[in-house]
């Protein structure tokens, strides 16, 4: 409220606030109006009145406000006009009271304010005068030189005068035992807080500013003064103003004096005490220990048994591994800045987590300090590690500002990226802090002697300071701060109980928390010297502690859990909240920001392997043999800082300080140690990633490092001579306004069908995902071919007896040509010497622009179409070429082609060809396709398809290599619902370490390529992968027992007339959850299945034959996609006939075939109803067959084991 403005002024101004908030969408609530018009009054007059508008009941809406303020208002107008107000600021004196004068004498009598000005002035005058300490005598200790505020001495009890007291209170109260209880005292003056828990308005006041003084003459500091709100018994809210925050004190007190001003009375009596606001009961209390103790709801000691229950964790080691486990001298400083919350003194026992990381050695003597930010920044490189951190990064660097000490710490994998870091560095402080950076001191690593490194420092006009070799105390701030990081990271980590690769999590958390906490080099932190604000330390949580992450509502059902239990791992780089690591339903790790977090500080949870010895540390790495990886680097030299001394080179605006930064000797070194892959157990088993035969490298310089870096190397070099070649790039400008794309080397072990490596393969692979929409790009689709082509195709080379060749595209997307203009850095460890600065046009796509496999695409397309081939209009990568007697089919998956024809010459012409228009390889006769191995032989004329390679793995990679064999993927009789989910919090548990989703895409894929008898039980337990329970991971362990059994099997292809035919079957009403049915249909071409399906229905059928012609609806539209093949390929004079398809319901056969509406089918949809119009047109033709022959029932049902394996063999499937 405006102090001019009377109180009709003030509500014209809230009601129009009120009104605008509603014209904009925002519709205040009543008791949200009331509550911000009795905010909006000022403390001083309006106390009283605020306190009893808050409960009186009879105050619903505003208008109802504005009358009793209205009222008020006129009351106080009137008694300032009758009464004298006595105001003298800066004193609590009292109207009256003895007022000592400077000669030492008492007055008697009220203050005037009408004293001569002249008068005022010289009084004023000698109380502003500087005292000289010389003659001052200090209270405390009695001593000459210094006033009692700044003795060093303990302080001596005595008695204080009443002037200087800000409470008084009962003194017996004050020394019992620390309770949660509000104590109502008749002797104090002033509420009393010693929690900060329910203070709803809080204001900090310095310390030794105001005091609490009880009766025997002890007295305790108040931190701070605000509104506290208790919650009663009652189920009423009293509201305390005015409460004095004292966290030194035994009990929470509640003043009646102060209550009673405000219109409260109290009925004491034997048994207890009652409360009223004016004639209405507010609450009661009773006597505990020979106090009168309010009587409060139990919610209300939650805060303070946050910080003061014994069984827990005590407060100060609880902040202790909040802040990374920083000294208690550090902690003090913060408690003395009322940052720790209610922690008022430190008292910090001996922590073994401590004890296991830190090391402590004396520090160094003077160093050269800055001025100004930025005016000199230290810079260091740490690593390798012992330990590679989980996403890969072996080493960190580190940026500190002198001035400040502020830090940034970068993670890599390999000392090249330093320049890449400080780039980054660069652009972001000098940005934030509108200065450019001035000095770099560093050691003389080669990573900070790069032509590259030079270059960049003397485009931006920064001195560059060395070190001389092998003194790392001239750099010792860096050092330190290094060595102090590593400190946190190992007590943080001690403290937790994740595996050592997460040591780079703990790395960032340590930095954060360094830049927020004091430091000896700083009067203050590193935070608000760097920012100019103070910290706020009320989020920070202890390192890998637990937490509960809220779900949000869009991925959520109705009865789904709220919140996902996780790892707190870090703080986010760009955000304000929490990273979480979180375990999927299939045992992966997944990581979750968010601020929504509740932490279970006493709790931390083990993920994976948890060492029981912490030994973390930096590899003896000499600097001589350090490679640099960038091109075109050179050694020159630098001007060195002096040997003895950081004085001699100091940076422009640095003036010498006493420091106590320095840098100790080398940590301890020891060998690298192995990891142990995490394991997934349940129920006494247990399911391990199978290990890789070769690690394939995640970057560049996981590649040089590797033991296969001379084969790695080499791709790379391949993949960049093919660019060449291509001409993918010109080095350019970068355009005023444009912006680059990054890009990564992706790097893979192609293997053969027996599983040994084939080649090393490595792509240059651009950062998409970075692209936008309309600019970088428009259009991103690309059709490949289809695994059913392949099928039918590979079928007419057995049936026809056709030559196979298989063609590999080198660089695939390399041809494409591009129509945006795209910029693209250079590739790491490829720049060209001389030409840095510049950036790459591209003028062909390259692997990971959203474009690429499109623009790929449309090149082969137009090549493959000049040189006389017809594209399939079924399938968009199916190509044929025919003359008189000979014919070629071509198919194309990415950059994977397949050749089928009659005639040798056509075929290689077409391969000359090829090799004439795009850089390939002849793989020779196809047997290795998508990951399908091929075994033919042509004289029995037989092909038959086997991924018994890749179900071995699976099953390596699940455990299940040695579990006993099945003959059936699932039970007769066997059905799974969502009854079956996980029902208790242990069955949750143990679920959250299966790798359930991973399973099922595991055995999705084997089934879409070569294995049709596990397409309905995979399908089946496809349906429960968000909530799967014990039941469904059994069936899920089935299905890997009957492949243990079967691994061996082939889909052949042999025989036959050449003429397709289908299978068409449903179980009715299959699913008891939504009572829906499931479709199934198989094709079988030359003996083997081509096409098959199963699937649930996706509306509800009311009877088995509506089920069943829903089924040969779905049967016969692959029916006409296959026949129509088969017709463009016009290899075969049969498939010029209609497309047979059988099926067991004989009132599905009829309805087919009847025009006529029924009253038990007239409500089937439109589009089932097609079948009809095919039938008719002679199309399709729809038989009948006996259940017992229906191919196609594996596909619907469980079914037993002999009918099963029938069935099976009738697809096409077996051993040979």
């Amino acid at each position: 409220m405006n102090p001019q403005h009377s109180m009709p002024e003030h509500l014209r101004v809230m009601s129009a606030m009120i009104r605008d908030l509603r014209s904009a969408g925002n519709v205040l609530t009543d008791e949200q109006q009331i509550l911000a018009m009795l905010r909006s009054l000022p403390d001083a007059t309006w106390d009283h009145f605020k306190l009893t508008m808050t409960h009186n009941e009879m105050v619903k809406t505003f208008n109802d406000l504005k009358c009793h303020l209205e009222l008020e208002a006129e009351r106080q107008d009137a008694k300032r006009g009758n009464q004298a107000l006595v105001v003298e600021s800066g004193q609590r004196k009292t109207i009256g009271s003895k007022r000592k004068r400077q000669d030492g004498k008492a007055r008697q009598g009220p203050a005037r304010d009408n004293a001569p000005k002249e008068r005022v002035k010289r009084r004023r005058g000698k109380r502003g005068g500087k005292k000289d300490k010389s003659k001052v005598t200090c209270y405390n200790c009695q001593k000459i030189g210094h006033f009692a505020r700044d003795c060093t001495e303990p302080k001596k009890v005595q008695s204080y005068p009443i002037s200087r007291i800000d409470c008084l209170v009962c003194s017996h109260v004050l020394v019992a035992h620390t309770d949660p209880n509000w104590i109502v005292d008749t002797g104090a003056t002033k509420h009393v807080a010693r929690d900060r828990g329910g203070f709803i308005e809080y204001r900090r006041i310095p310390v030794g500013n105001q005091s609490v003084f009880m009766g025997n003459s002890s007295a305790e500091d108040v931190l701070g003064v605000g509104t506290y709100q208790l919650k009663l018994q009652s189920g009423r809210t009293l509201i305390l103003y005015d409460v004095l925050y004292a966290p030194g004190v035994r009990h929470n007190l509640i003043s009646v004096i102060a209550l009673v001003e405000l219109g409260f009375s109290f009925n004491f009596s034997r048994d207890g005490f009652s409360i009223y606001l004016g004639n209405k009961p507010f609450g009661h209390g009773s006597i505990s220990s020979g106090f009168y103790v309010l009587d409060l709801d139990g919610l209300n000691n939650n805060a303070f048994m946050a910080f003061h229950d014994n069984d827990v964790v005590s407060s100060s080691m609880k902040w202790h591994a909040r802040l990374g486990h920083i000294g208690q001298d550090r902690m003090t400083r913060l408690a003395r800045e009322s940052l720790l919350g209610p922690l008022a003194k430190v008292n910090l026992p001996i922590c073994e987590s401590c004890m296991a990381g830190k090391a402590i050695r004396k520090p160094f003597g003077k160093a050269v300090r800055a001025i100004s930010p930025l005016d000199l920044v230290h810079s260091d490189i740490c690593g390798p590690m012992n330990v590679r951190a989980r996403h890969g990064g072996t080493y960190f660097i580190t940026f500190i500002d002198d001035y400040s000490r502020y830090g940034y710490v970068y993670l890599i994998s390999h000392k090249s990226e330093a320049l890449d870091c400080f780039i980054r560095f660069v652009k972001e402080v000098e940005n934030q802090k509108e200065r450019t950076l001035k000095v770099l001191r560093t050691d003389c690593g080669r990573e900070y002697l790069s032509e590259q490194f030079k270059g960049l420092c003397e485009d931006k006009g920064i001195q560059r300071q060395l070190t001389i070799s092998r003194t790392p105390q001239q750099n010792g701030v860096v050092e330190r701060r290094n060595r102090t990081l590593l400190d946190m990271v190992r007590s943080m980590m001690a403290h937790a109980n994740l595996p050592i690769s997460f040591w780079g999590d703990a790395l960032l958390s340590a930095a954060y928390i360094l830049n927020r906490v004091p430091s000896k080099s700083v009067s203050s932190t590193p935070y608000e010297l760097w920012t100019g604000r103070k910290p706020v330390l009320d989020h920070l949580r202890p390192w890998g502690s637990a937490g509960y992450v809220r779900i949000p509502s869009q991925q959520l059902g109705k009865l789904d859990p709220r919140g996902k239990k996780g790892i707190f791992i870090r703080y986010p780089e760009h955000s304000k909240g929490y990273v979480m690591i979180c375990e999927q339903p299939d045992g992966g790790l997944t990581e979750i920001e968010s601020r929504d977090v509740n932490f279970i500080e006493h709790e931390f949870p083990s993920r994976g392997d948890v060492r029981g010895d912490l030994n973390l540390h930096e590899m003896c790495e000499s600097e001589e043999v350090t490679p640099v990886l960038s091109k075109g680097g050179s050694l020159n030299p630098h001007p060195m800082v002096a040997e003895n001394s950081g004085s001699n080179l100091p940076p422009s605006g640095c003036t010498p300080r006493e420091t106590t930064d320095s840098q100790d000797l080398p940590l301890r070194r020891s060998h690298r140690e192995s990891i142990p892959r995490r394991r997934f157990e349940i129920e006494g088993e247990s399911f391990m990633c199978a290990p890789e035969e070769e690690d394939e490298p995640s970057s560049y310089n996981e590649a040089l490092s590797s033991p296969a870096c001379k084969e790695w190397l080499a791709a790379i070099e391949d993949e960049i001579s093919s660019m060449g070649k291509n001409q993918v790039w010109e080095l350019v400008d970068l355009p005023p306004g444009r912006k680059t794309i990054g890009n990564k080397w992706v790097l893979k072990i192609k293997r053969k069908a027996d599983g040994s490596i084939d080649k090393y393969k490595a792509r240059l692979v651009a950062k998409g995902f970075t692209q936008k929409a309309g600019i970088d790009y428009d259009e991103t689709f690309s059709p490949v071919v289809r695994i059913v082509s392949v099928r039918l195709i590979l079928a007419i080379v057995v049936f026809l007896d056709l030559e196979l060749f298989q063609m590999d595209v080198k660089t695939a997307f390399l041809n494409g040509e591009l129509d945006e203009e795209i910029y693209m850095d250079q590739p790491v460890g490829f720049k060209v010497e001389g030409r840095v600065r510049k950036v790459c046009k591209l003028k062909r796509s390259i692997y990971g622009l959203k474009q690429s496999s499109r623009q790929w695409y449309l090149r082969f397309h137009r090549a493959i179409i000049s040189n006389g081939f017809t594209m399939i209009e079924e399938d968009h990568c199916v190509y044929v070429k025919e003359s008189k007697k000979s014919f070629l089919i071509l198919s194309l998956y990415v950059d994977d082609i397949l050749l089928a024809g009659n005639d040798m010459e056509l075929i290689v012409a077409t391969k000359e060809w090829l090799s004439s228009n795009f850089e390939m390889k002849d793989m020779g006769e196809a047997d290795f396709v998508l990951g399908i191995k091929i075994t033919r032989d042509r004289s029995r004329r037989f092909l038959g398809l086997s991924q018994e390679t890749y179900i071995k793995k699976v099953l390596e990679r699940f455990r299940m290599q040695n579990s006993k064999p099945i003959d059936t993927p699932i039970e007769k009789g066997h059905t799974l619902s969502l009854a079956l989910c996980h029902q208790s919090n242990q069955e949750k548990e143990a679920m959250a370490r299966v790798p359930y989703a991973r399973a099922v895409g595991s055995l999705m894929y084997a089934m879409l390529c070569s294995r049709p008898d596990i397409s309905f039980a995979v399908g089946l337990v496809s349906r429960f992968q968000s909530n799967p329970g014990l039941a469904h991971w059994k069936a899920v362990k089935r299905i890997l027992r009957y492949l243990r059994g079967t691994a061996d099997y082939l889909l052949c292809y042999q025989g036959g007339d050449g003429c397709l035919r289908g299978y068409s079957d449903a179980d009715w009403g299959s699913d008891i959850d939504e009572r829906k049915s499931t479709s199934g249909y198989a094709f079988l071409l030359v003996g083997g299945a081509i096409s098959w399906c199963s699937k649930k229905q996706t509306c509800i059928a009311l009877s088995t034959m509506e089920s069943e012609y829903i089924a040969c609806s779905s049967a016969v539209q692959e029916a006409i996609w296959l026949r129509r093949f088969l017709q463009r390929l016009d290899t075969e004079p049969r498939s010029s006939g209609p497309v047979t398809l059988y099926c067991d319901s004989t009132a599905a056969l009829a309805y087919t075939k009847d025009p006529k509406y029924h009253g038990k089918s007239k409500h089937i949809d439109i589009r089932f109803h097609y079948i009809r119009d095919m039938v008719a047109q002679g199309e399709v033709v729809l038989k009948h067959i006996s259940t017992t022959s229906m191919v196609a029932d594996p596909l619907t049902k469980p079914i037993a084991r002999d009918v099963f394996q029938s069935h099976v063999s009738s697809l096409g499937l077996r051993r040979i």
